[in-house]
């Protein structure tokens, strides 16, 4: 799966800017002032309303800047310009509205307004979740990365979101690593109870996450895999990114944001350490795995309770691999592979 604020760490900073600044907003290859009449104007049209309303969907604007990175490259050679073509588009702007950089659906200009706090809100837990992420690796210095997904990765955080972790460790340590991360997050909570939700949603081994990048070939992973706000590892990050050619012909422009720099080789890792580590990451995975499903179920039945159906998750445990997987995120797979 995604920095953009006033303050930026050089560990913690691959979120996208958003901020109003939209004139400096450029595409790495300038264009003319409109749509290339070789482009596919009908397609770009379609992607601008689909990305919005998948943005309104979940509470949210969309801002003129992040759109140009995620359209065909070329197809805007800034944001003010997209801004002009939803404004002047005879279809478009009978759906759609812009306002101070963000475009939302006419009749929810209050998504547009939210949107500030919602970016002031994501910066502020982007830099708790990295003073977490110390924390953590100085505990388990193999994970080779930390990284922040969902809301607050997209800048759009609201009160009742959790803090939506992404995490990479190396092989064999996966489930000590989460027994960590849990215990960890709890204490947390406790000196902090009016903090949000750390959830680890999504916990791979390296091998799986090398095959992951390697092969998905999905879209929507694509889009998540490249807003990834990373607060550890950006160097592995990179080199992820560099066995995935793929995504750039999904995302070229957000692809080349997100692999600005050249990797850096890491340090493989022995056979005697991976033993070593063996058992101890089968006893965590014993003391886990039946607490992960029962927790998984109450949390189901909460939602139900609250008629939030779409919000409901699995939770799958294979070797290497842990992660909660939603409806919503099924549905919103569909949505990406019908349109990218």
């Amino acid at each position: 799966m995604f920095g953009n604020r006033t303050s930026r760490r050089e560990n913690a900073s691959m979120l996208l800017d958003f901020q109003t600044n939209r004139e400096g907003t450029r595409s790495e290859h300038p264009t003319s002032a409109q749509v290339h009449l070789g482009s596919p104007t009908s397609r770009i049209r379609h992607l601008i309303g689909t990305l919005v309303s998948i943005a309104a969907d979940h509470g949210s604007s969309i801002s003129s800047a992040e759109l140009v990175l995620l359209l065909p490259q070329g197809a805007f050679a800034s944001s003010t310009e997209l801004e002009s073509f939803v404004a002047c588009d005879p279809s478009l702007r009978e759906e759609l509205l812009v306002r101070d950089g963000q475009v939302t659906l006419k009749g929810s200009e209050s998504l547009a307004r939210e949107r500030i706090q919602q970016v002031e809100l994501s910066e502020e837990r982007a830099q708790a979740a990295q003073a977490f992420s110390d924390r953590l690796v100085r505990t388990c210095p193999w994970i080779r990365i930390v990284a922040i997904s969902g809301s607050t990765a997209y800048a759009g955080s609201r009160r009742r979101d959790d803090v939506d972790f992404y995490l990479v460790t190396r092989r064999k340590r996966l489930w000590i690593t989460l027994l960590f991360a849990l215990t960890s997050a709890r204490f947390h909570r406790l000196r902090s109870s009016d903090s949000p939700q750390l959830c680890f949603n999504r916990i791979l081994e390296e091998n799986e996450c090398l095959d992951a990048f390697r092969s998905d070939r999905d879209p929507l992973f694509a889009r998540e895999a490249l807003s990834l706000r990373i607060l550890q590892g950006r160097d592995y990050y990179r080199e992820l990114l560099s066995s995935a050619a793929w995504m750039e012909e999904v995302f070229p422009v957000l692809f080349r944001q997100a692999i600005k720099t050249t990797t850096i080789p890491s340090r493989a890792e022995s056979d005697d350490e991976r033993r070593g580590w063996l058992i101890v990451n089968a006893i965590a995975f014993a003391a886990l795995a039946p607490y992960l499903m029962v927790v998984g179920l109450w949390r189901n039945h909460r939602l139900l309770r609250a008629g939030r159906l779409d919000a409901r998750f699995r939770t799958v445990m294979r070797p290497g691999f842990f992660a909660y997987e939603s409806r919503k995120y099924d549905l919103l797979r569909d949505k990406y592979s019908k349109v990218f």
